[in-house]
């Protein structure tokens, strides 16, 4: 059975695993007990080096149940040079951004080293992926409200289109949302309006991928959702949308909603009409969110869209709504 790499984090969190009784709880210990954990045997060093899972990767076995990949996701794991851990390098798992792992600073092991923590650093000079972690794509989002890198928005893209493919929208669709929401959030479901949290009026700002605003449309919507499944629900709401037409004017287009869920007109044009009948920005002018929507037609369009990890599969997703409409334009819609 496929393995949640949430589950792992949280149950491992300010914990210490010495798993060859020595030294404590060294960052190998920390990835030792990863690999018991997903069910595989602990893949051993060369000359006690972490920086050897890597070099040594084509024998000493690990490519049996970890792939190389060169953009991580939750869950990968990562593996640093010499110049790192005092000459023997280090390894840790990566997630939202930053790295879980032992001997990096948590509290004290007796015995030697430290427990699970989580800390931000350098990027490593490997990445490598289990084969049996969740379903295939998870989503990256930060704790707090910052913006992503490239590498952070490329996986949250990808799970974006494999939520709305599921639901029937066309990749030219998600990618002139993935121009605009870039430029909105960086692809960030947990991202604040200028990265301010719950500012006042409420009115002034938005939040989430598409920066609804008030911020309080979505955070309602959110309720007591955990921050990992931001993500998954934003597009649920975003779908949700997309087949009432709430929030969504024509100015002109001659397109609604509904139709531009399943249109196939070029990334370019449905960028500019998602920013002109869904974002309705002050400044208009903002040519920069076709650019990015072309950028992300051409990065997904080679790729097989998968599910991201919590979200339901396809079809329509089957719920009951309230919908408060004034002069023929949903303003109000949520489930109850």
């Amino acid at each position: 059975m496929a393995k949640n790499f949430e589950d792992f984090y949280h149950s491992h969190l300010g914990h210490g695993y010495d798993i060859d009784g020595s030294y404590g709880a060294q960052c190998w210990d920390g990835f030792a007990e990863y690999c018991l954990w997903l069910g595989y045997p602990a893949i051993h060093t060369t000359n006690m080096k972490a920086s050897s899972l890597w070099t040594h990767r084509q024998s000493n076995g690990i490519l049996n149940y970890f792939t190389e990949v060169s953009s991580p996701r939750n869950g990968d794991v990562c593996v640093w040079g010499d110049a790192h851990g005092g000459g023997y390098g280090h390894v840790a798992m990566f997630y939202n951004g930053r790295y879980f792992g032992q001997n990096q600073g948590g509290a004290a092991y007796p015995g030697g080293g430290a427990v699970f923590s989580l800390i931000s650093y350098v990027a490593p000079m490997g990445y490598l992926r289990p084969k049996n972690l969740g379903g295939g794509l998870s989503w990256i989002i930060p704790e707090t409200t910052r913006p992503l890198t490239m590498a952070e928005m490329q996986n949250n893209a990808k799970c974006i289109w494999g939520y709305l493919h599921a639901k029937g929208w066309t990749l030219e669709a998600t990618c002139a949302v993935l121009g605009n929401a870039q430029s909105e959030s960086t692809l960030n479901p947990n991202r604040w309006e200028g990265d301010v949290p719950f500012c006042q009026p409420v009115s002034s700002r938005g939040f989430g991928l598409v920066q609804w605003t008030p911020w309080t449309n979505i955070r309602d919507y959110l309720g007591n959702a955990a921050i990992k499944d931001y993500g998954n629900l934003e597009c649920q709401k975003l779908d949700e949308e997309s087949r009432t037409g709430y929030s969504w004017i024509d100015k002109g287009y001659g397109m609604s909603f509904q139709q531009f869920r399943v249109s196939k007109a070029t990334p370019e044009q449905l960028a500019q009409i998602f920013l002109i009948n869904y974002e309705r920005p002050a400044d208009t002018n903002q040519p920069i969110r076709q650019t990015q929507a072309r950028y992300w037609y051409d990065y997904l369009k080679g790729w097989t869209p998968v599910v991201p990890d919590g979200a339901t599969g396809g079809g329509t997703t089957e719920r009951k709504l309230y919908m408060q409409i004034v002069n023929g334009i949903v303003v109000k819609c949520y489930p109850v």
